[in-house]
């Protein structure tokens, strides 16, 4: 089986409310350190939608000693802030951009969303970042295939989806085209179903269990590994996932990686307390 991508949405550090350059700089050579292949910079995770286009750019000055390892999210509800972020990106030579859909808008029309990728991919190869829960609607596979038909330029898609036989579709019915599972909970699906890879938020600070289930896809102590990281991810949507992230890399790795940026809180001092309890036992559960 051909090595999969592992792609970590890595968490942007805010102090004050302003990005904290040292802090990302360090946990990113952390997970790379780690195995983990690509940052996907201004991901949800990263909460991306509160970076403005000027934060991005400083996000990928960052790294811009290894490109090859950088996904810049650039997808926004302003088309030319999305273009001139994928400019950017060329300008840079990083790995790839990622584009979300326009969302807030409802009713948004098949031949505009062909255009936006159209545009977006025309600049800088793209990887289409699918995430029906924000946007309202999928691009599915044959959305991908007009994009291409029109002369897009799309590499890759990022399923944020329960729905694998949708993620399959694309691979069964797209030549050339990388498939990546964006649920933490599908990472050991990414492997079995033959995938190009995932893209993690719970690698912010599980890439031990990550690495595990590489090593181990096909056997139980995969299955035990991605047991781990469904029971991490579940111990932040308890407290929070958006907050709860920053906390628990620090309790895992040691990393400090500051706070989130407001109008998402930090956790409360009892709320991280809590958690610190929780996802220690938690680990102490899981022996490897």
């Amino acid at each position: 089986m051909s090595k999969k991508d592992s792609i970590i949405p890595i968490v942007t550090p805010f102090v004050n409310n302003k990005i904290d350059t040292e802090l990302f700089i360090k946990h990113g050579e952390n997970l790379l350190k780690n195995k983990m292949d690509f940052l996907f910079m201004a991901g949800s995770t990263g909460l991306g939608p509160s970076v403005t286009p000027d934060e991005r750019k400083k996000l990928v000055d960052a790294f811009l000693y290894t490109p090859d390892n950088i996904i810049l999210q650039c997808g926004s509800i302003n088309l030319e802030d999305s273009l001139d972020l994928a400019r950017y990106a060329k300008s840079n030579k990083i790995h790839a951009v990622a584009a979300l859909p326009p969302y807030y808008f409802t009713g948004f029309k098949r031949e505009w969303l062909v255009n936006y990728f159209l545009k977006i991919s025309s600049i800088y190869p793209t990887i289409i970042y699918n995430y029906p829960g924000t946007t309202g609607y999928d691009i599915t596979y044959d959305i991908i295939k007009d994009i291409r038909k029109a002369g897009g330029n799309i590499i890759g898609i990022k399923e944020t989806t329960y729905d694998m036989h949708e993620i399959l579709s694309v691979k069964d019915n797209i030549d050339d085209i990388r498939v990546y599972t964006g649920p933490d909970e599908y990472v050991l699906s990414a492997y079995r179903e033959n995938l190009d890879g995932y893209v993690s938020g719970a690698g912010n600070y599980a890439y031990r269990y990550l690495n595990i289930i590489a090593e181990n896809y096909s056997n139980e102590t995969g299955r035990k590994a991605q047991l781990a990281v469904n029971s991490l991810a579940a111990l932040a949507g308890k407290y929070g996932p958006w907050s709860a992230t920053y906390n628990l890399v620090k309790i895992i790795t040691g990393n400090d990686v500051g706070q989130p940026r407001e109008p998402i809180m930090p956790l409360s001092d009892n709320d991280a307390r809590s958690l610190e309890v929780e996802a220690k036992k938690l680990m102490d559960g899981f022996k490897f």
